[in-house]
């Protein structure tokens, strides 16, 4: 994943092989050409020119070794030990008194170079992701402090600390108080002062406890309040010491060096620069420059914030100090006139970095900022751990008990899920493709068989056929008008005679057609009986495929909500929740745009300040330097303005914050933002950075998201720019919507 420093890492790098790469190349012609000159035998003067050649052979084998060592091609930052290590190397090889030419010295920057780069980003890498605990921690207070019910929590986790706490102060004010009142001189017995210490809790309770304005709730919101205010303090100071470190720190863009050496006549047509000569011995120069105001920056840095870290974790200076130390940080970054430092004394610089200030920055950083961190582990844990430690001991008893009905529990849940699978999803499935491949030749809702219908129906016509014949005398063509009327279920001829035999129906049914007429009418409902039946059937098959997908159907809905259900969770679980990622992802950028717009107003306000005044900005210098050479100018008059001595009027404090607020407002002209919000842009870009590593790799997206965060975090762009590029990122991404 990339981040800032690697980002810084591949930049500096590349400025690193543009300045050096070919006096590299020709170093290496330069020691084969030296390796294979033959000397001359017998002289004592050729015997210490060879000595003194080996001896500059080795100096650049060493620093050529060294070299390779602090290899930044990886894409990683070689750690502080390894630095330190190759540092006490290539000074044993210098301490020999050896100088080799013109290649072993740009070798020699070369490898100060690189030690200065990877200290530099070591420190910004430490800086960086000291603020990702803070932020969690922050974030912890604040859920205490929205919800009752985790704030509710918390006061029973450290109730026995506070017990404590309470009862050994108790102890102690009260013995304080009774030593006050009884007399040293007189000789009291133990037993008398333990009984006068009883008799007075009561009163010292009710003095000092019970009549305390101030309740119980109010006091814990406090101090969730108090501990979340002071690591945003610190949180805070931190961003401003990366923003500073950031943006006034190592910059090696060969493009400064190009403007001051393209009237040379050894600078290369291509446009890449052949460092030859006098261009050797500028870029050199400018190399050592730069990393001489690095090294003075971070050392600056490092001691004014071991300094202040005191007293931002200090409650009772929540606001003076943090407002002192801001200005006095800000100045820091005023770096015109510092001295350069030789390869020598940049590593012991280098070294004095790496062992004692870097660690003890660290060290009291941490050690400030774990006042405030929230409970201990086991204060957190105590209460989980004793509820499972009784669920556990009672729950073994329950199934040491209840060992047999719990194995008949579980096979009869096994049991349920088993014909649950088999008789609701997997049986009705099969069912629904029989349907479909129409392999059901017999139909699973047929009720009848077409040939007991067809049979019904021809002896309910013979029945009417013969009593036509006897009864009517029909001939031939009656009857066949007869059958198709019972084929159309008219039966009128029957039930003409059947009215008929109910006017005499003792006579019809001994000697008449009343029976007979009654059976017909029976056969005729049983075939009227069987056609609607058979209606009810050819209905019922032509929606037997609905009737098969009703069945299958909830049982299948409930297995996808189970199975979606336990992949959410597993993804939340797992972080790869794309719903999550868009709302961390929300956050952070809702915050890295609320810095964007403060930070817009303040520059809309001062140029709108400059525009009241007459219009008098500073104009920008046509030298191609874009806005590190305006700060280098501004950086003289703030110098000069505070080299100045303060009038007795104008005490030094009030010098130096007009003049960080100067600097300010030069810094708004030019759009850009404070050192405190662009450290803390850097932070909250370096947890979208995190955010963004989930996303996934399709059409891109997970390279055109670190694009863009790339432009946010950038500090040579505008203010406005960096806006339109999070309002860019809100249109083009649909998780990060606004309706997603």
């Amino acid at each position: 994943m990339g981040t800032f420093v690697t980002d810084k890492l591949q930049q500096l790098n590349n400025d690193l092989v543009q300045l050096f790469q070919l006096d590299a190349q020709a170093l290496h012609g330069d020691n084969h050409h030296r390796t294979s000159a033959p000397s001359p035998p017998n002289s004592s003067s050729n015997t210490q020119d060879t000595l003194s050649e080996q001896s500059d052979l080795a100096l650049a084998s060493g620093l050529r070794t060294s070299i390779e060592a602090l290899d930044f091609r990886s894409g990683s930052v070689p750690p502080t030990e390894r630095v330190y290590l190759e540092i006490e190397k290539v000074e044993a090889l210098l301490s020999t008194g050896s100088r080799g030419g013109q290649q072993t010295s740009t070798m020699e920057h070369l490898f100060v170079a690189k030690c200065t780069v990877a200290v530099y980003l070591n420190l910004l890498d430490i800086i960086l992701n000291a603020t990702l605990p803070l932020s969690n921690e922050i974030e912890y207070w604040q859920s205490l402090r929205d919800s009752p019910t985790w704030r509710l929590l918390y006061i029973v986790q450290t109730s026995p600390h506070r017990i404590f706490s309470l009862t050994r102060s108790v102890v102690v004010s009260t013995r304080d108080h009774l030593d006050s009142l009884i007399d040293t001189a007189e000789d009291k017995e133990r037993r008398t002062r333990l009984l006068q210490m009883i008799q007075y809790f009561p009163e010292f309770l009710k003095k000092h406890l019970i009549s305390q304005p101030v309740s119980f709730p109010v006091a814990i919101h406090y101090e969730i309040s108090s501990h979340r205010k002071q690591l945003q303090r610190i949180k805070e100071y931190q961003a401003e010491c990366l923003g500073l470190l950031a943006e006034q720190g190592l910059n090696l863009n060969s493009e400064h060096l190009e403007d001051s050496t393209s009237g040379s006549p050894s600078s290369s047509s291509s446009g890449s620069l052949s460092f030859a000569g006098e261009n050797t011995q500028r870029a050199e120069k400018f190399v050592q420059d730069q990393i001489s105001k690095t090294v003075c920056l971070m050392e600056r840095v490092l001691d004014k914030a071991s300094k202040d870290t005191h007293h931002l974790a200090d409650p009772q200076q929540q606001k003076v100090p943090s407002r002192n130390a801001a200005r006095s940080l800000t100045m820091l970054g005023s770096l015109h006139g510092v001295s350069s430092l030789s390869s020598h004394e940049t590593l012991d610089h280098l070294k004095d970095l790496i062992q004692i200030q870097i660690p003890r920055y660290v060290e009291e950083t941490e050690k400030q900022a774990e006042k405030f961190h929230r409970p201990s582990w086991l204060t957190r844990v105590w209460i989980p751990a004793l509820i499972g430690y009784l669920t556990l001991k009672y729950g073994l008893r329950y199934v040491s008990e209840h060992r047999a009905d719990l194995d008949k529990f579980l096979e009869e849940a096994w049991d349920t899920a088993k014909r649950f699978v088999t008789d609701w999803v997997w049986e009705p499935s099969m069912r629904v493709m029989a349907i479909i491949r129409h392999s059901d030749d017999q139909g699973s809702l047929q009720m009848l068989g077409n040939e007991s219908l067809k049979s019904d129906i021809a002896s309910l016509e013979r029945m009417v056929l013969d009593f036509g014949k006897e009864h009517y005398r029909m001939g031939q063509e009656d009857l066949a008008a007869l059958s198709q009327a019972v084929h159309n279920g008219d039966i009128s001829v029957v039930m003409r005679a059947y009215e008929h035999e109910l006017k005499t129906p003792l006579k019809g049914a001994v000697a008449g057609h009343l029976v007979q007429t009654l059976l017909i009418q029976v056969q005729k409902t049983k075939v009227d009986v069987e056609v609607a039946m058979a209606a009810l059937d050819k209905l019922l098959k032509a929606n037997e495929l609905n009737f098969a997908f009703l069945a299958v159907g909830p049982s299948l809905l409930l297995l996808w909500a189970v199975s979606a259900q336990a992949k959410s969770s597993w993804q939340k679980m797992a972080g790869r929740n794309i719903g999550m990622v868009s709302l961390q992802m929300k956050n952070s950028l809702r915050q890295v745009e609320k810095l964007l717009n403060l930070a817009s107003s303040e520059c809309d306000g001062h140029s709108n300040a400059q525009e009241s005044h007459g219009g008098r900005v500073r104009p920008h210098s046509g030298n191609g330097q874009g806005t590190e050479g305006g700060l280098l100018e501004e950086y003289d008059d703030l110098s000069s303005s505070s080299a100045t001595t303060p009038s007795a009027e104008e005490p030094l404090s009030n010098s130096l914050q007009l003049t960080a607020e100067r600097l300010t407002r030069m810094r708004a002209k030019k759009g850009k933002v404070p050192y405190r919000t662009q450290g803390l842009i850097l932070c909250e870009v370096h947890l979208l950075r995190t955010f963004a590593a989930r996303l996934t790799r399709a059409d891109g997206l997970q390279d055109k998201v670190m694009e863009d965060l790339r432009e946010i975090e950038e500090s040579s762009l505008t203010v406005h720019q960096r806006l339109r590029t999070t309002n860019r990122m809100y249109r083009t991404y649909g998780f990060l919507g606004l309706h997603h």
